[in-house]
């Protein structure tokens, strides 16, 4: 054996479900639930404040292609060396083509990032003018981006000033915006002023449709506080965002469980519950439309039938559920345990694609994809 498979020995996986999924999809959820060890000098990380070192690698296969972020991990069962993947399985040594994936434009460190505003993969394009969610869950994607903005400065705290140049980039990229993009995402940290939010999603959907971009405007946000309880102030924020050239709205369940919810989201987020998110969907799905309205759920940190009956429930709703592999991007975020070994995780992954069979989901497989 070469001294990588005897490397990869050391860390033999047990797996009784091996043949429920495809190797590729074996090694692309292993990698994403723990991480990746690294046998090459040839990759570099940025050393930024607490951020876990991460790359986005590409696993390659017949007829199979997808990206996935991945954090360093040295204890990790997967080992990268360049150009492959290896892992022993059931003592039996395996290996899928890998190469790490580096966009000059959209992340020129090989680290998927969350900036202010970016090209977010093909045909899609992202504002993220609140750079920092006021609810800062534990295991937010932005706080990773929050510290690499602090580090390197390049990122202004005033809220406004970051949106006031997201709305003079719509007007000086007018041509890209009727030409190059199929989505456009504000896809923002939330604020706790419920009516300045409002404001800047219409403001810029407003500005998007004005310089003739045609196509879908996705907003993501917290549940506020006043569409909780009220329904016809919440049709009436729904409905404002529709008028503006809003095409869809998202907001993140995340936790469907309440302990889990308690444990790992504070303040007026850690309050909703699930029948929140599923009242304020079942009321977006009338304005916007079946399928025109979407949620991210987290597969790992919770148990798998909480996150299972989430997903069944929004999909029965018409809403379009985007989940995504629990992940530590900031060294705090290794506290938060992952709720089941892989097997567990292939199984979510497999129920998953039913529901999407069964409901005809319009989803996507992203770089922290379930699906």
């Amino acid at each position: 054996m070469s001294s990588r498979t005897d490397r990869a020995a050391r860390f033999n996986l047990n797996l009784t479900g091996l043949d429920k999924v495809r190797i590729e999809e074996v090694f692309r959820l292993g990698v994403l639930r723990d991480g990746i060890q690294l046998t090459t000098t040839d990759i570099r990380f940025p050393i930024l404040g607490q951020v876990v070192p991460r790359i986005e690698i590409q696993i390659s296969g017949p007829d199979f292609l997808k990206k996935v972020t991945v954090r360093a991990n040295q204890e990790s069962p997967f080992i990268f060396d360049g150009d492959q993947l290896t892992a022993v399985i059931n003592k039996q040594p395996y290996a899928v083509a890998c190469a790490q994936f580096v966009d000059g434009d959209r992340a020129p460190t090989g680290m998927y990032n969350f900036g202010l505003l970016r090209e977010n993969g093909v045909r899609s394009f992202v504002f993220d003018y609140h750079t920092y969610c006021a609810y800062s869950c534990d295991f937010c994607f932005k706080e990773s981006e929050w510290e690499v903005l602090a580090v390197q400065g390049s990122a202004s705290g005033n809220y406004r000033a970051n949106f006031d140049t997201c709305l003079t980039y719509v007007e000086d990229n007018a041509e890209d915006f009727r030409t190059k993009y199929d989505i456009v995402w504000l896809c923002t940290g939330s604020i706790t002023n419920e009516a300045l939010e409002l404001d800047r999603h219409r403001r810029i959907a407003t500005a998007l449709r004005r310089v003739g971009y045609a196509e879908g405007i996705y907003v993501s946000q917290v549940i506020p506080t006043g569409l909780r309880n009220e329904p016809t102030r919440r049709r009436a924020y729904l409905e404002a965002l529709r008028e503006a050239g809003v095409s869809r709205f998202n907001s993140g369940v995340e936790i469907v469980g309440e302990e889990y919810r308690k444990r790992y989201i504070h303040g007026y987020k850690s309050t909703l519950t699930f029948q929140d998110y599923t009242d304020v969907f079942a009321d977006a799905v009338q304005v916007f439309g079946h399928h025109e309205v979407g949620s991210c759920l987290l597969a790992g940190i919770e148990p798998a039938e909480d996150t299972l009956r989430g997903l069944e429930t929004i999909a029965d709703l018409g809403v379009v559920p985007s989940p995504t592999v629990l992940t530590p991007f900031v060294v705090k975020q290794h506290d938060i345990t992952f709720q089941y070994d892989l097997d567990g995780l292939i199984d979510v992954h497999v129920a998953f694609n039913r529901i999407i069979e069964r409901h005809q989901l319009p989803v996507f497989s992203g770089v922290f994809s379930l699906a």
